[in-house]
C-alpha cells in the first residue's frame, strides 16, 4: 500500500510539473525573509549571520512577456537586543523594512525545456530603514517552482548596494534572502 502510494504521488506530481505554462499577468507572493546586514560595507562577508525578527514579505508582480516582469516588494525584519550587529552589541530592537522595485529577466527557457522550473536574475532600486532612511541598487537572482498552474514556490537572494553606505551605521551594504509562495491571479 505505501509502494503504490508513493508512486501515486510521483506520477501526479509529475504530471502537475510537466504540465505547466508561461501565462502572462498578475501574481502575488507571500513568505519569509532572512537580512544579514553586519556593518561590514562587504555583502558578502560573514554569510551566516542574519536577522530574523519578524520577516514577512509580500509583493505584487506583472509578467508581461514570457522573459520579463516587474515586481514590488514590502518587507519587515530585524534585529533583537543584545545580538552582535556592526562591529559592536544591540543595545534595543533594531527594526528593518524594505521596499523595492525589481526588474526580472527568465532566462531558464534559454537552459532547458522544464517550465515549472524557472531561473531569474534581476536589477532594480530600493528603499530601506533600519535607523536611518536610505536607497539602495539591487541585483537578484531566484528560482521559481510552480506546483500547479496557478500556485509556485521561490527561493531567492538581493544584493542591496546602500548610497552613502560609509555614512551609515546600520543602514548600509547588505543581502536579503526570502522563501515565498507565488499565486498566479
Amino acid at each position: 500500500m505505501k509502494k503504490l502510494l508513493i508512486i501515486l504521488l510521483v506520477t501526479t506530481f509529475g504530471y502537475n510539473a510537466h504540465a505547466q505554462r508561461f501565462e502572462e499577468g498578475w501574481q502575488i507572493n507571500a513568505g519569509f525573509n532572512a537580512v544579514g546586514n553586519l556593518g561590514t560595507q562587504n555583502p558578502v562577508e560573514r554569510l551566516d549571520e542574519f536577522g530574523f525578527k519578524s520577516p514577512f514579505m509580500i509583493g505584487i508582480e506583472n509578467r508581461w512577456r514570457q522573459e520579463f516582469s516587474i515586481e514590488q516588494d514590502i518587507s519587515l525584519n530585524g534585529f533583537n537586543k543584545g545580538v552582535y550587529l556592526n562591529d559592536g552589541i544591540l543595545t534595543e530592537n533594531l527594526t528593518y523594512f524594505s521596499t523595492n522595485t525589481t526588474v526580472k529577466w527568465f532566462f531558464s527557457d534559454n537552459l532547458y525545456n522544464l517550465e515549472a522550473l524557472e531561473l531569474y536574475v534581476g536589477a532594480g532600486v530600493g528603499l530601506f530603514h533600519m535607523d536611518e532612511l536610505n536607497t539602495s541598487g539591487n541585483l537578484s537572482g531566484g528560482i521559481q517552482y510552480w506546483i500547479n498552474d496557478n500556485l509556485g514556490i521561490r527561493l531567492q537572494s538581493i544584493g542591496k548596494f546602500a548610497v552613502n553606505h560609509k555614512d551609515r551605521q546600520y543602514a548600509n551594504n547588505h543581502w536579503q534572502h526570502a522563501l515565498q509562495v507565488v499565486y498566479r491571479l
